[in-house]
């Protein structure tokens, strides 16, 4: 948890995590350094002012360097560190031997290091940056500038002990690779299972979908079509892939017009067409369509929905043949009955009813039938579109009951 609190809470992850191996890194170099230093003040006592310079300057700079860690970039301290140990490794080589001294053989391990923590390509530069310093060290000897030309300290404790520090840095350095290559599988395997969990939903979202979501190339070639289209029109989703939209219609001009209208307004939205199924039959479908763009702004791909408005239209037919044949009974009670009314309330007006056997009442009885009958025509006919009405309203309460059912 401690280098954990180094860092501060706005950084990402992966820059945290390349933070806490830069502090690992920081304070295993540190640890293996004081160890050798100690190691050279026993074996080496006249060359003590010289190690402790080193050390103390070592430690200044790794605590300098893990207290930036808190506010600069770990990028950014890491390449500044990575610096600081090469330049302390050739600049104290240049005055204990040059090439030929022992801390240059811990210079391969410090640009392994940089690797762990910047980058291969900031590896790569370090690469470049101790093999021109080590060139130029080479030449220092070779014009004969350096302090000293050989390395300091020439027993076998010496050898041993550069020996074992590189050993020790390098399995560090395998260490923490195997730490952050675990961490990075176990981090893609989370992320495979969410992905596969949001495929999964996906998945059942688009089985699922009642009404039928397409999308097609720029030519009305389907690319993606919900299994829905099974079951509103009977066609295979699998084989209709390839296929272009224009099977469905049964017009060629409507399916022109509906295309030059979302061409030329990018979307449409609840326009009605007419579509045809496996059987030949004709849905009405509701379609709402829009263009998908590219990054660079062209058009790509068309995407939309098609809802099967086929019952709502039928009860919308139907509702509209009930209100029609309403008008036709209140035209009918309204103007048409009133008329064989008031002939037949006419002509008992006219009857004389005090004295039956007047000639006049003979002349008046024939023309009561035919008001009668007139009448009797009319409310038939009443009567039928009433008949009618009802049939309708009860067929249609029985198609919803059984739909419901269903």
């Amino acid at each position: 948890m401690f280098p954990k609190n180094l860092f501060s809470k706005s950084l990402g992850n992966e820059e945290t995590e390349n933070g806490i191996v830069l502090f690992k890194i920081i304070c295993s170099v540190l640890l293996t350094v004081t160890a050798m230093s100690i190691i050279s003040f026993w074996q080496q006592p006249q060359h003590i002012e010289r190690f402790a310079k080193y050390v103390v300057l070592f430690w200044i700079g790794s605590i300098a360097f893990i207290l930036a860690l808190r506010k600069s970039n770990v990028r950014t301290v890491a390449a500044l560190y990575i610096a600081f140990i090469v330049l302390l490794i050739l600049g104290s080589s240049y005055t204990s031997g040059g090439i030929k001294a022992h801390a240059i053989r811990l210079l391969p391990i410090v640009i392994l290091f940089s690797g762990l923590t910047i980058g291969r390509k900031a590896m790569c530069m370090f690469a470049i940056i101790a093999c021109l310093g080590g060139l130029l060290l080479v030449c220092a000897d070779y014009y004969e500038i350096l302090p000293m030309t050989e390395a300091i300290g020439q027993t076998p404790l010496s050898y041993w002990m550069y020996s074992v520090a590189g050993i020790f840095l390098l399995y560090y350095i395998e260490h923490l690779s195997v730490g952050r290559f675990n961490k990075t599988v176990v981090h893609l395997k989370h992320e495979l299972s969410l992905r596969k969990q949001s495929e999964e939903k996906y998945r059942v979202i688009f089985e699922s979908f009642q009404d039928v979501f397409y999308q097609t190339d720029m030519s009305g070639n389907i690319l993606l079509i919900t299994p829905s289209i099974k079951q509103c029109a009977g066609y295979d989703p699998i084989a209709l892939v390839g296929q272009n939209v224009a099977l469905f219609y049964a017009d060629a001009d409507q399916c022109n017009n509906f295309t030059n209208l979302l061409l030329q307004k990018k979307a449409v939205y609840n326009y009605e067409l007419d579509m045809l199924t496996t059987e030949g039959k004709l849905l009405n479908i509701l379609a709402s369509s829009h263009i998908l763009f590219s990054t660079d702004g062209s058009p790509m791909a068309i995407e939309g929905t098609l809802h099967d408005i086929t019952k709502r239209k039928k009860q919308e037919n139907l509702l509209k043949e009930q209100n029609e044949k309403l008008m036709t009974i209140a035209r009918l009670q309204s103007h048409i009955v009133r008329k064989p009314i008031a002939n037949i309330l006419g002509i008992i007006n006219l009857i004389d009813l005090e004295n039956p056997n007047d000639l006049s009442n003979l002349e008046l009885i024939p023309q009561l039938e035919i008001a009668s009958k007139e009448l009797d025509t009319i409310i038939k006919e009443i009567t039928l579109n009433t008949t009618e009405i009802t049939h309708m309203v009860n067929t249609n309460v029985s198609k919803n009951d059984i739909i419901q059912n269903l």
